[in-house]
């Protein structure tokens, strides 16, 4: 992962808190069976956890409110989220009627961090065991993540704790597009390793099933939920959205298609097909993997009925059949492409 991503997953602590091992640490509750007793850490808790660095983001309210008009202009609301890989992030939202704590699929994920580019984001480190209080009394939204981070602030406004986390020494600032670029290269890193994992001429595999290989994995690579939530990032006119299309077509679907390339040349090599340009028609190639099943996924179609692996199965056979065999009648045209 790239160093802004790197950094953003959960990261052993600087002063980590090695379990104590002594014949004072099995916690035992009043009443319980001795087996239910527990081996606690320094801190006192039953597992020792990791520091973890949260994106903290500052945003405008979404519906107007009253108290809106007393309050910093963009920083209006805060909420925290954290990346768990890159296909699973945690959000910390409080609302007014409930503190919300979900994990998110990264389609999921974009819609929040699109709302934290309208504001302010800031990179903290969360402290374990922390320095907060639970007599804070009003537990705003500013309160309570202040109280998520181990923060002793004293401040009730989501500006205030804004200025505050900024002034500490390791807090960094993020810049909502470049992370989210950052992001769908290292998607797409993954994404290509998936599609093109058979490298071709490696073993003698038939054209046909060797297509069919290729073709499933990058039909597999184009259709789930969170890489057709980035298409529709891509496509959401959000600011510097076509510097993460670009990143995803060079590092994702450019491979897939020069991949088939080369698989095609071997194959004109050895007589098996007749191509003018094998490039064209690799890009034509994946074109059809893409076809109406992703068209649908892309605009919502079939949100409520994703493909499954037969669907996708099914699919890619169809696809392979047809750009290798064509439509018409075998005995009138041949089997050549």
């Amino acid at each position: 992962m790239r160093p802004l991503i790197s950094s953003m997953r959960t990261r052993v602590a600087r002063r980590p808190s090695v379990p104590r091992k002594t014949a004072a640490s099995p916690l035992r509750v009043d009443g319980a069976p001795a087996a239910l007793s527990l081996d606690i850490d320094a801190n006192g808790s039953p597992v020792t956890l990791q520091e973890a660095e949260w994106l903290v983001c500052f945003v405008p309210g979404l519906r107007r409110q009253w108290w809106h008009r007393f309050v910093h202009a963009r920083h209006k609301h805060v909420f925290a989220m954290r990346m768990v890989d890159e296909q699973t992030w945690l959000v910390v939202e409080p609302w007014w009627t409930r503190l919300m704590v979900n994990v998110l699929s990264f389609d999921q994920a974009l819609h929040f961090l699109r709302w934290a580019a309208a504001g302010s984001v800031v990179k903290v480190r969360e402290a374990i065991p922390g320095r907060g209080s639970q007599l804070r009394g009003w537990s705003n939204c500013a309160v309570l993540v202040s109280f998520l981070l181990g923060r002793s602030y004293r401040t009730w406004t989501p500006n205030g704790l804004y200025r505050k986390l900024l002034a500490e020494e390791d807090a960094q600032p993020v810049d909502v597009p470049r992370l989210l670029i950052e992001h769908v290269g290292a998607m797409a890193g993954e994404a290509a390793r998936r599609a093109v994992g058979l490298q071709p001429g490696h073993e003698p595999v038939p054209l046909d099933r060797l297509l069919f290989r290729l073709g499933r994995g990058i039909a597999g690579s184009m259709l789930p939920a969170s890489v057709i939530g980035l298409h529709q990032f891509a496509a959401s006119g959000f600011d510097r959205s076509s510097d993460a299309a670009d990143v995803y077509w060079a590092k994702a679907m450019e491979r897939a298609v020069e991949h088939i390339r080369g698989v095609l040349e071997d194959a004109r090599r050895r007589g098996e097909i007749h191509v003018a340009d094998c490039a064209l028609a690799a890009r034509q190639f994946v074109a059809m993997l893409r076809g109406d099943m992703h068209l649908e996924l892309l605009f919502g179609v079939r949100a409520a009925t994703p493909p499954d692996e037969a669907d996708i199965h099914a699919h890619v056979e169809s696809v392979v059949d047809i750009f290798l065999h064509g439509a018409a009648i075998a005995s009138r045209c041949g089997r050549v492409l």
